[in-house]
């Protein structure tokens, strides 16, 4: 009875032992399978469930825990919940800790709400598109769920590969493609496609590997900038002097000295122009530097500092610490640094007034309006009002348009509408004449095949015009001929294209026409006496040199997206 509900390794070594008469009643049958397919003395189920990792799906796992479980006696509820959750892998044990289940039912339908989101997620069915929504510590791949102990295959994590110059150069000197060890040529293409993924991030000055000369000279002085934090940046219009709405100039003094006050709120620090800073007398530290860029990427250095600077705006008494640097559009630049400590400011550009709090009272600060351009008439009055030695001489003068009109001669008028149809475009080939062009080529001559130039991008717009044109004209049309000619823009001398057909390659292996050469002499001989001269546009030439008919597959040409036509 009991060998009736045998299969597979049981019932084979069930045949052995009754062939071989191990046992012969049923005390010693059920002693020698106990030997066979049960435990022994060495075997440690409490090791075995500590060494417990999941390796398949999370219903295997449970199996494989609840069968070494169920041979422990004595082990607690929260110990075999602890141990359930450790042997987890990561992307799903995580999320198990995050919601701290208290008993092993819950654990258990968690842990399979978590895989099956895992596996949907990377199969691109939630439309969200995110690889889940809680921390993974590693990427694992799910397989087919369809059979419980089934193998899985797991896709190897490839990490973000990085290019440094050193291997751009090594590859540029050897003539190797930047993205695979292939010979790289005009017309390589990598053998597997790769996706690249193009994202904006900030720039580390660790993940700089080379800098520039300002930036060497930047990283030399650093020794001498102390107590200061971010990027120290002026606004381009602080040392131009130029307006901007973020800014507001104010009148104030310092140590009895009048100064413009510039309020940069693109400005990271604040500044103080070195001649203002002799004149009122200030204390200048010359052992605290500072390396600050300017908005259009120039570095300039500051000659020092001034820790306290009493600067009097508008019955208001400041203290601003203040680097010294040639300013040439004000004198004082109050920036960030200096706005962070009033506190909360009502800034009103339009009215140009800034209001905040300094104590227990309200302070106001009132703006200058721009001055508007003015024309200035003489030369010592423009000399007057220059800043510094700089400024800018403007010239203006009135310019009178006058409208050419060509005016014609009747004769000449008469003559030109009576012969209107020569001045008039082709349109079409020349009709057959009884003497027509030959391409006569070499004996033993191939089909001359060359592969089409490669034109710019802004370029394929116009040579699809000019073939378009071409084809409704009648002078080119579609041909699978196996001679084939590429074709290029030449750009003549009123702007517009000329699409032009490179038959360099035919004319190597075409026999030659023999022509009589004019002398030159002869030809100046009778342009003698001749007063009226006259020039023809060429731009047709070649639509008008009719081909017999079967030399016409002979000027095949060819362009980049495929299309042939022939001449």
């Amino acid at each position: 009875m009991a060998a009736y509900h045998m299969h597979g390794d049981a019932l084979i070594w069930y045949k052995g032992a009754w062939d071989s008469g191990q046992f012969t009643n049923w005390e010693t049958f059920t002693c020698i399978l106990q030997i066979r397919f049960g435990p022994t003395t060495y075997d440690d189920p409490m090791e075995a469930l500590t060494r417990l990792k999941q390796t398949s799906t999370v219903s295997v796992y449970q199996t494989q825990f609840e069968a070494l479980v169920n041979r422990i006696n004595g082990l607690s509820d929260a110990h075999k919940l602890s141990c359930f959750i450790s042997g987890l892998k990561d992307d799903v044990r995580l999320l198990l800790k995050m919601f701290n289940p208290t008993s092993l039912i819950g654990a258990f339908g968690l842990a399979k709400i978590q895989e099956e989101y895992l596996i949907s997620a990377r199969k691109g069915m939630r439309p969200g598109g995110d690889r889940s929504i809680f921390p993974t510590a590693t990427k694992t791949s799910y397989g087919d769920q369809s059979t419980e102990g089934s193998s899985k295959w797991t896709k190897p994590f490839q990490p973000t590969r990085r290019i440094f110059s050193t291997e751009w150069d090594e590859k540029r000197k050897k003539g190797l493609c930047y993205h695979c060890d292939e010979k790289w040529h005009s017309n390589h293409v990598c053998k597997k496609t790769k996706i690249y993924l193009l994202q904006g991030c900030e720039t580390l000055e660790e993940d700089q590997p080379e800098r520039d000369d300002e930036g060497r000279k930047l990283e030399e002085n650093s020794v001498l900038v102390t107590h200061v934090e971010g990027n120290p940046e002026i606004s381009l219009n602080a040392i131009a002097g130029t307006p901007s709405p973020s800014m507001m100039r104010v009148k104030g003094t310092v140590s009895g000295e009048p100064v413009v006050v510039l309020v940069d709120s693109g400005s990271s620090h604040s500044f103080l122009d070195a001649t203002i800073a002799k004149r009122a007398k200030l204390n200048i530290n010359q052992s605290t530097k500072l390396a600050v860029r300017v908005a259009n990427g120039a570095i300039i250095h500051s000659e020092g500092h001034c820790d306290v600077v009493p600067l009097k705006m508008q019955g208001t008494q400041f203290c601003p610490s203040l680097y010294i640097l040639e300013l040439g559009g004000c004198d004082i630049v109050l920036g960030v640094n200096w706005l962070v400590t009033l506190g909360p400011i009502v800034w009103d550009f339009s009215k140009l007034s800034m209001q905040f709090a300094n104590g227990e009272h309200m302070v106001e600060l009132r703006g200058l309006e721009p001055k508007p351009i003015s024309l200035e008439g003489s030369s010592k009055a423009m000399l007057s009002s220059m800043s510094k030695g700089r400024g800018f001489l403007l010239q203006i003068q009135m310019e009178s348009k006058v409208d050419s009109v060509v005016v014609q001669n009747n004769e000449v008028s008469e003559l030109l509408t009576h012969f209107q149809g020569v001045f008039e475009e082709p349109n079409g080939l020349p009709p057959i004449r009884d003497h027509d062009h030959k391409i006569v080529l070499k004996e033993g001559t191939p089909p001359i095949s060359n592969r089409p130039y490669r034109y710019p991008y802004y370029q394929k717009t116009e040579i699809e015009k000019i073939v378009a044109e071409l084809l409704k004209t009648g002078v080119i049309r579609p041909s699978f001929s196996p001679f084939s000619s590429p074709v290029l823009l030449v750009r003549k001398a009123d702007g517009s294209w000329c699409m032009c057909v490179d038959y360099r390659a035919l004319n190597q292996h075409t026999i030659k026409d023999k022509f009589p050469i004019p002398v030159i002499d002869e030809l100046l001989d009778e342009l003698g006496g001749a007063r009226v001269f006259s020039k023809l546009d060429l731009r047709s030439g070649y639509h008008q040199i009719r081909v017999v008919p079967e030399d016409i597959e002979k000027l095949l040409l060819e362009l980049t997206k495929g299309t042939m036509s022939s001449w």
